[in-house]
């Protein structure tokens, strides 16, 4: 009967004391993931192997790394080489399976060093926490050693340094020293989200949201069941959010719930950069399906598109791809879902609606209603952008002090005032306003101020977290075919605002 499969999530385990390392343990003990024990990051070593050997006997742990990295090359460790060769050692006697040791120290002890950690498997690892520079004459280097695995881990400052991991995972996956391939930071988490389909032996994460040790970590829980890391193939569709600050976007919570509740073989990733045209090539090379564009790109995603919506066009902005028949196709989603969640409460034909603010939420709003027949009155800051968006969609521009003396059937906050964590903001009195629906599209918090006094005056209110899973609906319409699991939408979004994932 064959061996089944070893974890193959890796969780980074880090804390000053074997104590408190151990806590982090017990938290995730019956998991089924490997550790990698950080003990780089201990304060003390008194009587150090007889404890780690008690702490991994009593934790039963199935698939162990030992790693004390060296200041040198990016750990805490101070001590010389040899007391780090020393602790490693120890960790291996008290029953770590494997040993993470750095190209670094290696060259300072020799090859000989490697291999008097048997019984253990030997990780050589290569850092650059600046970079990705090119990685095949590294790999090259390091599987000459006599080691079980090569790990090679760079900075990502591009989308399209996950493809110098995967290409090099693809070049060696039969051959050699078993590969592990990371990108880090905010533009590596496409590397660590596919390494396994791609071939890497291992993918790190973290125990818990805050106990990140390597930049771009991930909770490992998340890898597991948001984006089911272990379990992506070559018929997985890829499909992702663009933008600037896609690393903390919301949207692979929303759509990544939705593809597993329709039981669609997909995998929705956070794509960060600042070039849209990294993004768009990175996106090609992998096969792409669909993608979200977000701030700051919706405007320039146009220019690579085969075919745009009219009503996108009009707008000028778009945040919605899908590749049809090998054509890129956009729309504007966020058009539809405002017209969406205000023809619940209000019939738009002849209503007068102001609009506060002027960048692309409140012109996709705008050029939306105007196209139901909606009297829009426009109010922003920037006086200036309000009159040529009112010009532009022939409606109405109000001075920003003056939108509070207004007679409306419904108010709609397109500006960023409110939102956390500046959650004091209060865009429009709502004392001096004549409305009855106020319609807020900062959806974080749940509940802010505008929104909780509206509620608190007996108006219809909406919030935006409805917009943020309509647009998002209407996405994953276009990309499936079928029709979208909003209410498992909504409460996958209402809960990880309440629990956020954020990278270390």
């Amino acid at each position: 009967m064959a061996k089944a499969p070893g974890p193959r999530i890796i969780v980074t385990l880090a804390a000053p004391a074997l104590a408190a390392l151990e806590a982090q343990a017990v938290r995730l003990s019956g998991s089924p993931i490997g550790y990698e024990l950080r003990l780089d990051y201990l304060k003390e070593f008194e009587d150090f192997g007889t404890r780690l050997h008690q702490m991994l006997s009593h934790l039963h742990f199935p698939h162990t790394v030992a790693t004390c990295r060296r200041q040198e090359a990016g750990g805490q460790f101070a001590g010389s080489v040899e007391e780090q060769y020393e602790i490693l050692k120890a960790a291996v006697k008290a029953g770590c399976q494997w040993v993470d040791l750095e190209i670094e120290s290696v060259a300072r002890l020799g090859r000989k060093a490697l291999q008097d950690l048997r019984p253990a498997k030997v990780i050589v690892s290569y850092h650059n926490y600046r970079k990705t520079p090119p990685l095949r004459p590294v790999y090259q280097k390091l599987s000459r050693l006599p080691v079980a695995a090569v790990k090679v881990a760079g900075h990502a400052n591009y989308l399209r340094d996950n493809l110098q991991i995967l290409r090099l995972l693809k070049l060696h996956r039969s051959r050699g020293p078993k590969v592990i391939g990371i990108g880090m930071g905010p533009s590596g988490l496409p590397s660590r989200l596919l390494a396994l389909r791609w071939g890497s032996l291992f993918t790190y994460a973290s125990a818990t949201n805050h106990h990140g040790v390597a930049a771009g970590q991930l909770p490992w829980d998340v890898m597991r069941t948001l984006y089911r890391a272990e379990r992506l193939d070559h018929r997985t569709k890829l499909y992702g959010v663009v933008g600037s600050h896609a690393s903390i976007s919301l949207s692979p919570t929303m759509h990544n719930a939705a593809f597993q509740a329709k039981r669609v073989n997909a995998v929705y990733l956070p794509c960060e950069t600042g070039k849209l045209r990294d993004f768009m090539d990175f996106a090609k090379a992998l096969g792409f399906q669909g993608f979200s564009v977000t701030m700051p790109f919706k405007r320039a995603v146009i220019a690579h598109l085969d075919w745009l919506d009219p009503l996108a066009r009009q707008i000028g902005a778009c945040n919605t791809v899908a590749l049809q028949d090998g054509k890129w196709m956009g729309w504007n989603t966020d058009a539809a879902a405002v017209i969406e969640v205000l023809t619940k409460r209000l019939r738009l034909a002849g209503s007068r609606i102001l609009i506060l603010g002027a960048g692309g939420a409140a012109r996709a709003a705008a050029f939306a209603l105007r196209a139901e027949g909606a009297q829009v009155l426009l109010a922003a800051r920037r006086e200036g952008a309000a009159k040529q968006l009112a010009r532009a969609v022939s409606a109405q521009a109000i001075a920003w002090s003056s939108a509070d003396n207004l007679d409306v059937d419904a108010v709609i906050n397109a500006t960023p005032l409110g939102m956390a964590p500046h959650t004091e903001g209060l865009p429009v009195d709502l004392a001096r306003l004549r409305v009855r629906v106020v319609f807020d599209m900062v959806y974080y918090p749940l509940e802010t101020r505008l929104l909780s006094e509206a509620r608190g005056r007996g108006l219809i209110s909406i919030s935006g977290i409805e917009m943020l899973v309509a647009q998002g609906a209407r996405q994953f319409e276009i990309w499936t075919g079928q029709a979208a699991p909003r209410a498992l939408m909504e409460q996958a979004v209402r809960h990880a605002l309440s629990h956020p994932v954020v990278p270390a």
